[in-house]
């Protein structure tokens, strides 16, 4: 990201060419300054408005930009003269501004979306006028990339803005930031809503060569939130978190390309050791996040479920939906954990899954591969069950969840068992006495399903009769 205060004498402007549309001739501006690069398109009038407001409020001189034409204005080589001048205009004003740029010609050249000073201070100017309504309604706020980036590059740099008073005033950013509980950050500047689509971290931003993926920055402005949602953006963009270690509750990382959780949990530290690999298996404290309570992993390519889960030792809700799982581990040390989403993966089977999952209350397995249900038949405390979709086919698998003593909630639609004769009562059956309290795909049985799911339940109870030995 441009830093103009910083690289100013490494600042180039030129204009390379001119484009007609529409029977308007557009200038294309290049701007360099240090490694980063944007360009911008502006009309001659665009120029000469620009320069009625540094005659104004800079006192430059009226003679620095070419003279207006009424007649003749678009002929090739008056349009290509006009070029040259215009980029020895703008090339005179960057020598004549080069310590200090003008807003209105940071404004121009587009600085004030790709400089840290001067998209902060058009921040600090929402801010001051719109923060303490925003934070009325809630204490959220979604940052892009460049944002997060330019609040911390500013915090370590020694130079104050030009008017600490004004309505530019960084303190303005700072004191939002302070307040805020919700933090959401997208690789541009979007809603924050997760059904947006956020560019790609890897595609430039705007018409800059900034690639948000680049773009490395703390939290430190941020010390008193409670939830970071990132959306297409990493966390492993960011360098430090440990202070807010002891104070998150929620973590939310959705639509990346993340294939570890640890690429999260563990998102500042270099290494990504494996808990399973350090001598004594034990946590460090600075490692742990002591007030998590719920995580959203989902829509990422995560494909196993590293040891890195033991840093969230208070977890209840865990949402690894849209994934690449095939198989769970290392959750039979999350003692607190309620509710677990597992929904669109790739799990084929669920063995002895009361051995990772003991106190679950609630489980998602919807939209997967699964054929048989016998690893489930343990899951005591287990109230809520959603398989749908599926490929149980064969009825018989019921009877592992049917066993469980306090499921009341159970969705089986989209198997191929759905689509048989008499599906729902034949289902309810098999939980003979408690039919009446199973909710089976969000509905609970008619009077006529439970009839019927009485005769099928007094059925199976005598074929098990007529097996039992004699």
């Amino acid at each position: 990201m441009s830093c103009y205060y910083k690289y100013n004498q490494e600042a180039e402007i030129y204009i390379p060419k001119f484009n007609e549309t529409s029977s308007i001739v557009f200038y294309k501006i290049h701007v360099k300054i240090h490694d980063v690069e944007w360009t911008l398109e502006r009309r001659y009038k665009d120029f000469d408005q620009l320069n009625d407001k540094l005659v104004e409020e800079n006192s430059i001189s009226k003679k620095l930009i070419p003279p207006k034409k009424l007649i003749g204005n678009k002929n090739p080589e008056f349009v290509e003269k006009r070029r040259q001048e215009l980029e020895k205009y703008l090339q005179d004003l960057l020598a004549l501004f080069r310590i200090t740029m003008p807003r209105v010609l940071a404004e121009f050249l587009d600085f004030n979306k790709y400089d840290i000073i001067y998209l902060l201070q058009d921040l600090a100017k929402f801010f001051n006028e719109s923060g303490d309504s925003l934070l009325s309604v809630t204490k959220e706020y979604s940052f892009s990339a460049l944002e997060l980036f330019a609040i911390s590059e500013r915090l370590c740099m020694p130079c104050p803005d030009n008017d600490e008073t004004s309505k530019y005033d960084f303190s303005h950013v700072l004191d939002f930031c302070s307040q805020l509980e919700i933090l959401k950050g997208t690789p541009i500047k979007d809603t924050g809503d997760i059904g947006c689509d956020y560019n790609s971290i890897d595609v430039p931003i705007g018409r800059s060569n900034i690639i948000p993926k680049n773009l490395f920055f703390n939290l430190n402005a941020f010390r008193n939130l409670k939830t970071i949602q990132f959306f297409s953006l990493s966390t492993e963009n960011i360098v430090d978190i440990a202070f807010l270690k002891p104070s998150l509750q929620y973590i939310s990382v959705h639509n990346t390309t993340i294939t570890r959780i640890n690429q999260v949990l563990m998102c500042d530290n270099l290494h990504k050791i494996d808990l399973e690999d350090t001598p004594n298996k034990n946590k460090s404290p600075k490692d742990t996040w002591c007030s998590v309570k719920e995580l959203n992993f989902s829509g990422n390519l995560l494909t196993t479920i590293d040891s890195s889960i033991k840093t969230v030792p208070n977890i209840c809700t865990l949402n690894l939906d849209q994934n690449r799982l095939s198989h769970i581990q290392n959750l039979n040390e999350l003692p607190l954990l309620q509710t677990l989403s597992l929904a669109a993966n790739l799990i084929t089977n669920c063995i002895d899954w009361h051995l990772e999952l003991g106190n679950l209350v609630t489980l998602n397995l919807a939209q997967n591969k699964l054929k048989t249900l016998t690893g489930l038949k343990k899951l005591y405390s287990l109230e809520n069950l959603d398989l749908s979709c599926n490929h149980i086919s064969d009825l018989d698998e019921v009877d592992n969840v049917a066993c469980l003593p306090v499921l009341v909630a159970l969705r089986l639609t989209g198997n191929p068992l759905a689509g048989s004769v008499d599906y729902r009562p034949r289902v309810l059956a098999r939980f003979h006495g408690r039919a009446s309290e199973i909710c089976l795909d969000s509905e609970k049985g008619s009077h006529k399903e439970l009839d019927t799911a009485l005769v099928h339940s007094a059925l199976l109870q005598s074929k098990i009769g007529r097996q039992l030995p004699q």
